[in-house]
C-alpha cells in the first residue's frame, strides 16, 4: 500500500497543479464530489477522513459555499506525529495551525461571499490540508439538497432546484468520482443523493455509497442489505461509517478517539462484524477512496494530456495568426497599417482578376471556415454577368410572335414601299418591346456584381485586418463607399448602352449578315444534291 500511496500522491500533486494554473476551466480534472441532503452527515464525514476537527457546526443550513478540500499526507519520518496545517487559496501562504482558526476563517469567506443570512453561493472555498494522519485525496464538499427555505434567510423560494442544479453541476462531469452519502435511518428509495448519481452514472460506474447514522437506525433494523447493495446496486459499492454524535461534537472528543471507537464498535457488533472485508469503517472507506482515485486519474491522465496537447496547439496557431507584436514607435506603427492596407487592396484587384496571390494564400490559410476558393471574385462577378441574359438568350425572339402579328406589322408599316422590299420600321416594330426587357435586368446585374464585390471585401478585410476590428470598419466603410460610388455610375453607363442598342438598328453584325441578311441559305436549301452512280445506271435501265 505504501506504493500505492506514493504514486497517488504523484498523480494528485500533478492534476492539482493543472487545477491551480485554471486548467480546470477548460480541461475537467479527477476529483471527489461529496453529495447528499442537508444533515445527511457529509462534513462530518469528511472531518473523519481527514482526521481532524475544521468545519463549521450548527443548527440547519451550515455547508453554504462548495469547500474544494485538497489532503497532503506528511511522512512521518520527516514530521513528527499529529503535525497539521491549513493553507487557504485566498489568503496567499499563511499556514493555521489552529483549526479553529480554520474553521472561523471559513465561515469568514463563507459570510463575505453569501451573506450572513444563511445564503447559498456556488463559489468554491479552496482549501489545502497538511497533515500526518490525512489521505492523499482531493475532496469536494457541497451544500446539501435543500427541500424549504429557512424563513427570513436570504435564500430563494426555488432553494431544492438551485442546489440541485448546483450538485449536478460538479457531478455531471464524467471524471468526478460520486461520494453518495446516505442516512441509515432513511430509505434508500428516496434518497437524492442515489437519484442525482444515477441521473448522472445510470450504470453507477463511478459511484460509490457512504452509509452514515449507522448506530442510530431503528431497534430491530439494520444496513446490512443496503451495504451488500441488494436493493439499489453500485458498482463501486457501499461502506458504512459511524460517526462522533452531537454529543461527542459539543464535548470536543477527538476524531481520533471517534475513528477508535468506531472499529470497536464494528467489530463487537453481532451482525456488522460478520459482514465480508471491505464495508464498514471510515479507514476502510478511505482505501477504497484512494485506490478508486488512483485507478480514476490513472485512467483518465492520458486524455489529459492529449486534451492539454490539442488546447495548446490551437493557441499557438492563434498567437501565430495573430502575428508579431506591434510595434511601440509611431513611423512602426505607421508602416504595419500602410503594409495591411497594401495587402488588402492588392490582393482585392488580384482577385478580381483571377491571378494567383501568395499573400492571399498566407492570410486564408487560418481564416476559419475560409480558403483561397471562396474570395475568387473575377469567376464570381463573370458568372454574375453570364447568367443574367440567359433566359432572355435561350427563348427566340420570335417564340411569342404568330404569323398573324408578323403579317399585321408587316401591312402597317408598307406604305409605298416595293413588294418584297419590307419598311426598317417593321423590324424595330417587331424587336423593340423584346430588346426593352432587357433594361431591368441589366441594372440589377450592376447591383448583383456591387454586391458580390461588397461581400469579397468583407471576407477579404475579415483576413487581413482580423487583428484590428477597428482598422477593417474603416477600410471597409471607405470601400463600400467607393463601390457605391462606382455602382452609380456604371449603372448609368449601362442605361446609356442599353438605350443606344435599342435606339439604333445596326445590321453590319456577321452573324445577322450570314444567316439573316442573305438569300444565300435559302438557295442552298432549295439545291437539289446529285444523285449516287447507282441511281443513274437505274434511270438509264429503266
Amino acid at each position: 500500500m505504501s506504493s500505492l500511496y506514493e504514486n497517488l500522491r504523484q498523480l494528485i500533486t500533478v492534476v492539482d497543479e493543472l487545477r491551480d494554473v485554471g486548467l480546470q476551466r477548460y480541461i475537467s480534472l479527477p476529483r471527489i464530489a461529496a453529495i447528499g441532503t442537508q444533515s445527511s452527515g457529509k462534513s462530518s464525514l469528511i472531518e473523519s477522513i481527514v482526521g481532524l476537527d475544521f468545519l463549521p457546526r450548527g443548527g440547519g443550513v451550515v455547508t453554504r459555499r462548495p469547500l474544494e478540500l485538497r489532503l497532503v499526507h506528511l511522512n512521518t519520518q520527516e514530521f513528527d506525529e499529529g503535525q497539521a496545517w491549513a493553507v487557504f487559496e485566498k489568503t496567499g501562504d499563511k499556514k493555521f495551525t489552529n483549526f479553529d482558526d480554520v474553521r472561523k476563517e471559513i465561515e469568514r469567506q463563507t459570510d463575505a461571499v453569501a451573506g450572513t443570512n444563511k445564503g447559498i453561493v456556488n463559489d468554491p472555498i479552496v482549501l489545502t490540508v497538511y497533515a500526518t494522519g490525512a489521505p492523499d485525496l482531493t475532496l469536494i464538499d457541497l451544500p446539501g439538497v435543500t427541500r424549504v427555505p429557512l424563513r427570513g434567510s436570504d435564500q430563494v423560494d426555488d432553494i431544492e432546484r438551485v442546489t440541485r442544479e448546483m450538485t449536478l453541476h460538479y457531478i455531471k462531469d464524467p471524471r468526478t468520482i460520486i461520494l453518495c452519502v446516505i442516512p441509515a435511518n432513511q430509505d434508500m428509495s428516496v434518497s437524492d443523493a442515489l437519484q442525482l448519481a444515477r441521473q448522472v452514472d445510470p450504470q453507477g460506474m463511478r459511484s460509490i455509497g457512504v452509509i452514515t447514522k449507522i448506530d442510530i437506525m431503528d431497534q430491530g433494523t439494520d444496513a446490512v442489505k443496503m451495504l451488500r447493495g441488494e436493493e439499489i446496486p453500485l458498482r463501486l459499492g457501499y461502506v458504512g461509517v459511524k460517526m462522533r454524535n452531537q454529543q461527542d461534537i459539543t464535548s470536543n472528543k477527538p476524531v481520533k478517539v471517534s475513528l477508535k471507537e468506531e472499529r470497536e464498535w464494528f467489530e463487537n457488533h453481532r451482525l456488522y462484524s460478520k459482514l465480508p472485508p471491505g464495508l464498514v469503517g471510515t479507514n476502510t472507506l478511505i482505501d477504497k477512496l484512494t485506490q478508486i482515485l488512483f485507478k480514476h486519474i490513472r485512467r483518465f491522465l492520458p486524455e489529459i494530456k492529449k486534451e492539454i496537447n490539442e488546447k495548446r496547439r490551437t493557441v499557438q496557431d492563434r498567437l501565430e495568426e495573430l502575428g508579431q507584436g506591434i510595434p511601440l514607435e509611431d513611423h512602426g506603427r505607421v508602416q504595419l497599417m500602410w503594409t495591411m492596407i497594401t495587402d488588402y487592396c492588392e490582393m482585392f484587384k488580384n482577385t478580381i482578376r483571377g491571378k494567383y496571390d501568395r499573400k492571399l494564400q498566407r492570410y486564408t490559410v487560418n481564416l476559419q471556415g475560409g480558403d483561397s476558393s471562396s474570395m475568387s471574385g473575377g469567376a464570381h462577378v463573370r458568372q454574375v454577368m453570364n447568367d443574367f441574359l440567359a433566359d432572355y438568350l435561350d427563348v427566340p425572339m420570335t417564340a411569342e410572335m404568330t404569323d398573324d402579328d408578323i403579317d399585321r406589322a408587316i401591312r402597317m408599316h408598307e406604305g409605298d414601299s416595293l413588294p418584297g422590299f419590307p419598311s426598317p420600321d417593321t423590324f424595330e416594330y417587331l424587336a423593340l418591346p423584346h430588346l426593352q426587357k432587357i433594361s431591368i435586368p441589366a441594372v440589377e446585374c450592376v447591383h448583383n456584381v456591387a454586391s458580390a464585390l461588397d461581400v469579397l471585401s468583407q471576407r477579404m478585410a475579415q483576413s487581413v485586418f482580423r487583428r484590428f476590428p477597428k482598422l477593417a470598419e474603416v477600410c471597409l466603410e471607405m470601400t463600400a463607399n467607393i463601390i457605391q460610388e462606382q455602382k452609380d455610375k456604371t449603372r448609368i453607363v449601362v442605361e446609356q448602352q442599353v438605350a443606344c442598342s435599342i435606339g439604333y438598328l445596326f445590321t453590319n453584325d456577321p452573324s445577322y449578315l450570314t444567316e439573316h441578311g442573305s438569300m444565300e441559305p435559302m438557295y442552298e436549301d432549295k439545291r437539289q444534291p446529285a444523285p449516287p452512280e447507282e441511281e443513274k445506271k437505274d434511270w438509264k435501265v429503266w
